[in-house]
């Protein structure tokens, strides 16, 4: 049971003693039951001293003196206040002062907090506009394949259940499906030839630019999304990217089906056929890459890679004439001639400078503090994050802007080195990472650029063995044997220039064999393994495994 503290009587104290501890009580400013016992205190204190007094004019007089040998009220109330914090236990003072330093962290962080938390960042630049601008160029809209492309895609009949799943596996040929399957097969490309029609008509423009739209009408109704980003506010091009991924599946639907009207062509012995698809294919996938944005380049090399499979099956599996080759090889080096770029980061920079703008405070002069929305880009990890929390030093508006450029730039250069010329200079994917320590969403996208750049070797490498494998095939049709090596092809004017291969620095490897030849790349492990392919746990060869090479003539069984 707690200690009850003692009642003081000052109603026997003369008034001037009772009126001077009444304000010396006052003044102490600290809990009930302390300033309690020192009055009770003090009342005993004058109690004694004036019991001897014989009448009330005596204590009067007495009491006087006692208050006088006080001194000030206010000086007698601080020195009892700080005698009985002296005096309490140490757990008490313990638990106060924890307390006390609580409450001026939490105020801490609640004026930190406010730092970040209030304040409206200022929309000045839309930047759906700025990409929309950016990707047409002033160019004629009636040269623009996209509505040729949307409207082959809204053709596009759904492949049937009975042969999705095999028609999906690129390494399937015609004669793996059944009787039923085959039939299924047939009826799905009778139902696409109207969109392979138009997708045909597409290509013969030349040009290709998607219109960008941040109407979030269809993704507020989207009940596959999160309730929260259904009904988040207009965020401009987080709704542009929905909005366009919407479209790319479709396309690349598009372009598989067309790769199995292609074998159906070769199958049927219309190679001419087969081949100008081939090339119809090639277009469609290059007019996606080089502009707008990384998820358009990356599904244009996607449907570049059906064109390029389809080619060598074709030159595998029928006996092409010296003119169908020869005139395959010239469109080819023509669309390669315009298809040079295949990644190209610039649309990309709208989304960060668009989270800047959404994140940030504007003073107007090109900077301004973070708010709670752009700390990722003002952090580069958890510890930096606490560390300018509590010191209030996240970098500022045009610091990030600045750290953006940096990155962008720098991610421009390392895509135009080869691979091989990373691996020996030792700049490998880690170098995104690390310019990317400023800021955490930049360390996320870093690694992913750096798999974007292998990419896009990948498919150049393909390109330049495709035209290779045309070009020893000319040779052979011409001198009935093929050339000793890729120099020949180089002096006698069937090939403009040697093949090199971005994974090995050298050109591509090229042998030949008794009755064939053997052409490749050194693959991922920049290691020569002497044409030796990769095969995954299912036994499927891999071109681009972790080992072995990437062999393209002949194909792997």
């Amino acid at each position: 049971m707690a200690k009850k503290s003692p009642k003081a009587d000052l109603q026997n104290l003369p008034i001037a003693a009772a009126e001077f501890i009444r304000l010396v009580i006052k003044k102490m400013r600290y809990r009930r039951n302390v300033r309690a016992d020192v009055m009770a205190e003090l009342a005993a204190h004058f109690e004694d001293e004036l019991k001897d007094c014989s009448n009330d004019e005596e204590k009067q007089q007495k009491a006087q003196r006692l208050i006088e040998d006080f001194g000030d009220a206010n000086l007698l109330a601080a020195l009892m206040r700080r005698a009985k914090k002296r005096c309490r236990p140490l757990w008490r003072t313990a638990v106060v002062r924890s307390f006390q330093a609580l409450g001026i962290i939490v105020l801490y962080i609640l004026i930190c907090l406010s730092r970040v938390g209030i304040g409206t960042p200022t929309i000045s630049v839309n930047y759906v506009d700025w990409l929309n601008e950016l990707v047409r160029a002033d160019r004629d809209e009636t040269k623009n394949a996209r509505p040729y492309y949307d409207e082959a895609a809204g053709l596009y009949v759904e492949c049937p259940i009975e042969i999705k799943k095999k028609s999906g596996i690129a390494s399937t040929r015609l004669t793996d499906f059944n009787d039923l399957e085959m039939k299924h097969l047939l009826q799905w490309l009778t139902d696409n030839q109207r969109a392979f029609e138009v997708l045909r008509q597409g290509v013969g423009r030349p040009y290709f630019w998607q219109t960008y739209s941040s109407d979030d009408a269809e993704l507020i109704q989207d009940t596959t999304l999160p309730s929260a980003l259904r009904e988040a506010p207009a965020y401009t091009l987080g709704v542009v990217m929905h909005n366009t991924m919407k479209k790319l599946p479709d396309y690349r639907k598009l372009g598989r089906a067309m790769r199995w009207q292609i074998q159906r062509d070769v199958y049927n012995g219309d190679t001419e056929d087969a081949l100008d698809d081939c090339i119809v294919l090639q277009k469609f996938g290059g007019h996606l890459q080089g502009k707008g944005l990384l998820v358009e380049h990356l599904v244009g090399i996607a449907i570049e890679a059906f064109a390029q499979r389809s080619t060598f099956m074709i030159l595998e599996k029928a006996d092409v004439p010296a003119n169908a080759l020869k005139r395959l090889q010239v469109e080819l080096e023509e669309v390669y001639a315009g298809q040079e770029v295949v990644i190209n980061l610039e649309a990309e920079k709208a989304f960060w400078y668009d989270l800047v703008q959404r994140g940030f405070t504007d003073d107007g002069k090109g900077s301004g503090r973070v708010l709670k929305r752009g700390l990722p880009l003002a952090m580069g990890n958890w510890k930096d994050g606490v560390w300018g929390f509590v010191t209030w030093s996240y970098p500022d508006r045009r610091e990030v802007t600045n750290i953006i450029d940096r990155h962008f730039q720098r991610s421009e250069e390392l895509l135009g080195y080869t691979p091989w010329e990373l691996h020996t200079n030792g700049l490998k994917s880690e170098e995104w990472e690390e310019m990317g320590k400023q800021c955490l969403m930049l360390q996320i996208v870093g690694s992913g650029l750096a798999k974007v750049g292998q990419i896009d070797w990948r498919l150049k490498t393909s390109r330049a063995a495709l035209l290779t494998v045309l070009s020893i095939l000319i040779y052979e049709k011409d001198n009935e044997n093929y050339p000793a090596d890729l120099n020949e092809l180089v002096e006698r004017g069937y090939l403009k220039q040697l093949p090199i291969d971005p994974f090995g620095g050298k050109p591509l490897v090229y042998k030949r064999t008794d009755d064939d030849f053997v052409l490749y790349s050194v693959g991922l492990n920049f290691i020569d393994d002497g044409g030796q392919v990769w095969r995954d746990d299912k036994g499927i060869v891999r071109q681009w495994g972790d080992e072995g090479d990437a062999v393209f003539w002949p194909a792997a069984k």
